[in-house]
């Protein structure tokens, strides 16, 4: 459970900035590690969507943030702020085996004031069935953990597990990505969700020869790409049954190859009647830090 800071506010930035301090130290010990990950072997076309989530595996940090307008809470409308942490570890040295954590933080429950965390989702097991540099097929074993307040609307109170299937493809600069997702509650109420999602991207990447494989780190300064997904998500079965919402996201991404970094932005919009907000504005930084550096 997510509990309010409890010491005087000096204190709580005391805190922070030293561990702003200890992040900055590992950063600078994690600086020689390049995007996708070094010694990675997949297309650069492959990019990393905003909602759909990619098939490779690699040593990976993002920050996800959104900006709800008109979210939807106790039969009000108000404007509301999502994001959540991913971090997700490779386990060997082919890319095909890992695992990943998910830690949401919102104030999208009853009181716009409790900025809390939500319910955690834990994947153990992702395993790439086919991994090649242009095509990965990969199976990933899913647990949410009811970390959320429920009492307050920023939990569903149950614990659920699923299995999810995500696929990648690259052909020349272009890049098809596409997730299944079914989860089921294990206790507390009960409750399945499925989700189907797609995206469909350019990369400018001026290295790449008609047709081939686009090289996994270009040599250019700047990487831009655009996107646009689709998602759908259903309810079927438990009090949401019947409900669906169907979204597109048109996206833009700037990568910066040489450090790795890089950053994202789109806008959400719900295309059916039910939905959770009129849209969100999605931005998003990240890196492939290799972690293991840390210990060699």
């Amino acid at each position: 459970m997510w509990l309010r800071p409890l010491v005087p506010r000096q204190q709580r930035e005391r805190s922070f900035v030293a561990a702003f301090g200890v992040f900055c130290i590992l950063l600078s010990r994690l600086s020689t590690a390049l995007a996708h990950e070094s010694g990675a072997p997949f297309s650069g076309a492959i990019i990393e969507p905003l909602r759909v989530h990619h098939a490779h595996i690699e040593d990976e940090q993002r920050l996800n943030s959104a900006f709800l307008s008109s979210f939807r809470a106790e039969d009000k409308t108000r404007t509301a702020f999502a994001n959540s942490l991913e971090l997700a570890v490779a386990w060997n040295d082919d890319f095909s085996l890992g695992s990943e954590i998910l830690v949401p933080f919102s104030n999208t429950g009853d009181d716009r004031s409790d900025y809390s965390i939500g319910d955690i989702e834990l994947w153990p097991l992702k395993y790439a069935f086919v991994n090649s540099p242009a095509t990965i097929l990969t199976g990933v074993l899913s647990f949410t953990l009811p970390s959320g307040d429920e009492s307050k609307g920023l939990g569903e109170g149950s614990a659920a597990a699923g299995p999810l299937l995500f696929v990648d493809h690259a052909y020349g600069n272009w890049f098809v990505g596409m997730n299944a997702e079914l989860e089921t509650a294990m206790s507390g109420p009960g409750a399945t969700e499925a989700e189907l999602a797609a995206v469909l991207s350019y990369s400018f990447i001026s290295e790449t020869a008609e047709g081939g494989v686009a090289p996994t780190r270009p040599h250019q300064f700047l990487v831009p790409s655009l996107s646009f997904e689709t998602i759908f998500e259903s309810a079927l079965a438990g009090e949401e049954k019947g409900e669906s919402v169907v979204s597109v996201i048109p996206g833009a991404h700037l990568w910066h190859p040489a450090s790795g970094w890089i950053v994202r932005l789109g806008v959400e919009v719900p295309l059916s009647a039910d939905k959770p907000a009129d849209y969100a504005l999605l931005f998003q930084f990240g890196n492939h830090f290799d972690w293991g550096v840390l210990f060699r």
